[in-house]
């Protein structure tokens, strides 16, 4: 039996509880997150530090909004989400201080819930705008086609109304209103406790731009009228959005292969950073699915917040100078943020010290045992507390949207994880070897036309794959998560086999295109563990008010940013991870495209049919060793019926490879 063959443990679902009516105050029972996922097993190990001003911050959602079911450490779901928001925000106001809820865009493409709909986004961004957000702005994601951004403006920028920004941000329909701005160009307002707020939200040039868009330069946007006027308010901060990589520079002239001129957001950073030196400013970024801080100077510094809502990124801000503040300077019993900004070398900004803010940022795991110990405290029974009527109803939603697009249905049990860049490629864990092995038992002749045994060579571009795969039951819904794209295969029939096996590496040379061996050590191994669904121990207790006889940990986000290396000691103070993880490092580069042979004789093998995805065909007819055979876009057609796509392929895979039933699937790294 293969590494890939079947697994020994069956599935078991409880059912979900019907959400409740009750005081929002009160201990709830029941929903917690979704019933197909899992408990975290680890407590945060410290309290939150807190500012005057403080930020909660999502990024690249990608509409993972039923939580990681197969990830103890990031399974909460939306509902979770909502009732921690509520509870953060009732918290804020004990501490007579801000709370802001920011988000920089990407709702859809990564998961079920958001692209199994008619329109991608239909069902997803409903259920995301349960959360009351401030600010928000689009992500590259939610441009790619005019549909999508049409029901990004209807179902989320029309909802939020001013709270949705796109200062640079153009569209246009082709439906006679001519070019138009989906979001407001700039938000001007006083917070609760007054402090005057100018945000601004970007949208990045560094991605391929439909021609249904417009991305302007940072000048376009500070040469306006309507800036000018925005820049001549009183403002104690500035906040700029943007689904931007917070470490990008602002010049990409001669460097982007989109054609980019500039980073939008950084260049905007680096004129007010020039112009109102006096005023802090404070940037929330996304698109790289990291966790990451910068510091700018010593008043302005950047966020990022992961991705497919496995993090809630923390930013608390002091010292904001204000004449206008209301609110608490301290908060006694409560760690405040101390931290500094120093100015790095390459900035030419001279901040005065009056100006220089007080800060610290942090990284919540997205579980339920996160969300309860911030918001409601240490105390045994703080996870039943924290749902609120809001919250428990988002849950219910989302489950009964899940029901409703059939992503619950579990089709096998995954007998390991699979990982895309934790593990090099050709490796047992990697997650491309198992997609050959899929690849070659789900992509075949059906025997009318073809023998199932037919020689092929399938190829397919590694991005997408969209996913680590993780070992447990293996639903629908994980399918879209781990292949979201909607691709066809196509071939070209009775390729010559000395022509059709040099086609892998005429599309990209590189260490894996001549062999489907490792290259180099496989990592994994040492990392085999398990959790068993709906454990309810936990071996790591906040440490702050326990201790901890002793600390299992998970694998998961180690980072690194400009206040702290938490590969050198998870629990360093100056780690910005909220709960401690054994590290699980994103290390390794995929090839960009890979290759799964079927029924192939190398020494005898005369003609293969030579398949590919849809979205290759061009790049492969281009191809010398194909154009030399005389292959033209008439010789291309389906091998398999267009209903099956790169979303179904796994999901045979599992129903054939992964569905013996057993007494338990457990989850694990």
């Amino acid at each position: 039996m293969s590494l890939f063959s079947l697994c020994t443990a069956a599935l078991a679902i409880p059912a979900l509880a019907r959400p409740g009516q009750h005081d929002r105050n009160a201990p709830i029972i029941s929903p917690r997150q979704q019933p197909d996922a899992n408990n975290a097993t680890n407590w945060p190990w410290r309290p939150l530090p807190w500012g005057e001003v403080n930020f909660l911050h999502t990024t690249d959602t990608h509409g993972f909004l039923e939580g990681h079911l197969n990830e103890v450490d990031y399974g909460a779901d939306w509902g979770d989400f909502v009732s921690f928001v509520e509870r953060m925000r009732d918290k804020a106001d004990e501490h007579n201080v801000d709370l802001l809820v920011v988000d920089t865009g990407d709702l859809v493409t990564g998961n079920g819930l958001s692209d199994k709909s008619k329109t991608p986004g239909e069902v997803s961004n409903k259920l995301f705008r349960n959360v009351d957000y401030d600010l928000l702005t689009t992500g590259n994601n939610d441009l790619y086609f005019d549909y999508i951004t049409k029901q990004v403006q209807t179902d989320i920028a029309e909802y939020y109304g001013d709270h949705y920004l796109t200062t640079n941000l153009d569209v246009d329909f082709n439906d006679g209103h001519g070019p138009i701005s989906i979001g407001k160009r700039y938000r001007y307002f006083t917070t609760k406790h007054g402090l005057r707020v100018l945000a601004l939200g970007f949208t990045l040039q560094d991605f391929q731009r439909p021609d249904f868009i417009t991305v302007h330069n940072a000048s376009t946007v500070w040469n306006s009228d309507w800036f000018k006027e925005a820049i001549s308010n009183e403002v104690d901060l500035y906040v700029l959005l943007g689904h931007t990589d917070i470490n990008a520079r602002c010049d990409l002239t001669g460097t982007s292969q989109y054609n980019a001129t500039e980073t939008p957001m950084i260049c905007m950073k680096d004129w007010l950073r020039k112009n109102k030196p006096d005023v802090p400013l404070q940037i929330f970024g996304g698109h790289t699915h990291i966790r990451n801080f910068r510091c700018y100077d010593g008043a302005a510094s950047g966020l990022e917040s992961g991705r497919y809502a496995d993090t809630v990124g923390w930013l608390a801000l002091r010292d904001v100078a204000s004449d206008a503040w209301n609110g608490s300077k301290t908060i006694e019993d409560v760690p405040m943020a101390t931290r500094t900004c120093s100015s790095p070398t390459s900035s030419n900004t001279m901040v005065d010290p009056t100006t220089a803010v007080r800060l610290d940022r942090r990284y919540l795991d997205f579980n339920r045992k996160t969300f309860a110990y911030h918001a409601i405290g240490n105390e045994s029974d703080a996870v039943d507390k924290l749902d609120t009527p809001h919250g428990q109803k988002t849950t219910g939603d989302i489950y009964n949207a899940r029901v409703q697009l059939n992503l619950t249905g579990v089709l096998g049990c995954a007998p390991q994880s699979y990982y895309i860049f934790a593990e090099s490629c050709n490796c047992p864990s990697s997650i491309y070897t198992m997609v050959r092995f899929a690849l070659n038992t789900t992509v075949k002749p059906d025997g009318k036309v073809k023998p199932q045994d037919s020689p092929r060579l399938i190829i397919m571009g590694t991005g997408g794959i969209r996913y680590d795969l993780f070992k447990g039951p293996f639903s629908v819904g994980d399918a879209f998560t781990v292949s979201p794209y909607n691709d066809t295969f196509l071939y070209l029939p009775d390729v010559p086999y000395t022509a059709a096996k040099g086609v892998l590496c005429a599309l990209k040379k590189d260490d894996y295109c001549e062999t489907e061996d490792p290259v180099g050590p496989c990592d994994m191994p040492g990392l085999a563990s398990s959790t068993f669904a709906y454990d309810s121990f936990s071996l790591q207790q906040p440490l702050l008010h326990h201790a901890a006889t002793e600390i299992k940990l998970n694998p998961g986000h180690v980072t690194t940013d400009d206040f702290g290396n938490c590969s050198k000691a998870v629990n360093s103070t100056d780690c910005g991870d909220d709960t401690q993880h054994k590290p699980l490092i994103d290390k390794y580069k995929p090839p960009k495209y890979l290759q799964s042979q079927g029924n192939i004789d190398p020494k005898n093998t005369k003609t293969v049919d030579l398949v590919f995805t849809n979205h290759l065909q061009e790049k492969i007819l281009n191809l010398t060793v194909i154009k030399d055979l005389g292959y033209k876009a008439s010789d291309v057609d389906y091998y398999m019926p267009p209903t099956f796509t790169t979303r179904d392929f796994l999901q045979e895979y599992a129903r054939v490879e992964w569905n013996e039933k057993a007494k338990e699937c457990p989850v694990g790294p």
